[in-house]
């Protein structure tokens, strides 16, 4: 997901765009798939519907560059560890999501759909949009340090460790 009005004021200025990208709900991952399920990632279809209408679908054999070259060129540059993820982009057919949208996502392999590759949320409003005062400032002077509650206590005992 992209927020594009924080993608157009950080184009507008010259910054990097990660900010548009990375707001807490904006990449839903679904299961863990074990590697049995899927013997060839380079063959693999992905879908994506908005209110079950087909937005994008697409294969894996698509990628320019196959995975392989992918991990060896990031790691390369960033450290990868068990459980981290590398996105590389989006099939054909990007578009705007209204609240209250449902969107839903998965992979086939072979024509069958992968179940713990499943997704399924509904589009909700951020509270004071994204249009708000408070988004405005921070398109302005960028991010402030924001800890939920429930990180208040991992980050007191890291403090202390």
């Amino acid at each position: 997901m992209t927020a594009r009005n924080y993608q157009s004021a950080a184009k507008e200025k010259g910054l990097p765009w990660s900010l548009a990208k990375g707001f807490k709900s904006f990449c839903p991952v679904s299961k863990l798939i074990p590697v049995e399920e899927i013997p060839d990632p380079h063959n693999v279809q992905l879908h994506l519907e908005v209110n079950g209408k087909q937005r994008q679908e697409d294969s894996t054999s698509l990628m320019l560059f196959d995975i392989p070259r992918l991990l060896r060129h990031v790691s390369s540059v960033f450290p990868l560890g068990p459980g981290d993820l590398l996105l590389t982009g989006t099939p054909k057919g990007v578009g705007s999501v209204q609240p209250g949208d449902k969107i839903t996502a998965g992979l086939r392999v072979n024509g069958k759909e992968v179940e713990q590759g499943k997704i399924s949320l509904q589009v909700k409003e951020r509270p004071g949009g994204y249009g708000s005062e408070a988004d405005k400032e921070l398109i302005e002077n960028g991010p402030k340090e924001v800890i939920e509650e429930g990180e208040v206590a991992e980050k007191e005992a890291l403090q202390q460790s």
